[in-house]
């Protein structure tokens, strides 16, 4: 069984390992995929933005943990859910938004009240370890989704804000993520780059929107659209996020060159 881990919690700190020593306890046969551990502190839409991205790329039965959790210790439940023949186990705070769609017939979302699943004593600041990833071993060890606890409708939910429009040529937009090159991943798609676009960051115009890298010359802003379908603003072989001092949630002004309909 597969055992994906998303968290926030980087890897100078022992977090992500404490959690696989868990999973590795209770399934010793897990095979344990870190998707990444460096969501910016505290990003849920970002996290929802990564796992959404990622999951389908793995066999069917995966089960996915994510923990980017801000409010651990607080109210807020801890779920386990399935979906698209995937499971996950994460906090109700909207990080698997764009996984489950309410009132869908193919997912089933629980809250986890079962505590003969948990690590004991639980940390009032370390659910990673203590519920989801002891949950998520149990699973992975053929527990059934509904022993974990009742099924719920009411789960937390947030959107990826779409692009507004401010005028009859321009829209804005905002940062969903900034990757490890430096690439600026927007919430803009293709569609929405008419000719004679002008996106405005920084001081700085990109106006060429390129099929791959390698069209842009050696730090040469461009526009291209990313593996996922959003456009990235991108600096070919140097960091557009640092040029243009953006970071996830900053607005980005496209003047489109012709009216948006």
């Amino acid at each position: 069984m597969i055992i994906t881990l998303t968290t926030d919690f980087g890897l100078s700190d022992p977090f992500a390992g404490m959690m696989k020593g868990v999973i590795l306890g209770l399934a010793p046969g897990a095979q344990i995929v870190d998707i990444t551990h460096e969501i910016q502190s505290y990003d849920i839409l970002e996290a929802a933005f990564v796992i959404k991205s990622s999951y389908g790329y793995f066999p069917e039965g995966t089960i996915h943990v994510v923990v980017v959790d801000p409010g651990v210790g607080s109210s807020r439940r801890p779920l386990a859910a399935a979906a698209g023949r995937h499971m996950f186990v994460a906090p109700d705070n909207g990080v698997l938004s764009l996984i489950l769609s309410p009132g869908a017939a193919e997912i089933s979302v629980h809250q986890i009240t079962n505590q003969s699943l948990f690590k004991h004593p639980v940390s009032n600041t370390f659910h990673g370890r203590d519920i989801f990833a002891p949950v998520a071993a149990h699973l992975a060890c053929g527990a059934p989704l509904d022993s974990v606890g009742p099924r719920i409708p009411d789960f937390v939910q947030k959107a990826i804000p779409e692009p507004r429009p401010l005028g009859a040529d321009r829209l804005i937009g905002a940062v969903l993520r900034v990757d490890k090159f430096g690439n600026v991943i927007t919430n803009f798609r293709a569609g929405d780059l008419k000719p004679g676009f002008r996106i405005r960051a920084a001081g700085f115009d990109i106006q060429r929107l390129c099929n791959s890298f390698s069209e842009a010359e050696p730090g040469e802003f461009l526009a291209i659209e990313g593996s996922v379908g959003y456009i990235e603003l991108a600096l070919n072989q140097g960091s557009a996020a640092d040029r243009l001092n953006v970071e996830s949630g900053s607005e980005i002004e496209v003047e489109t060159g012709q009216p948006n309909n």
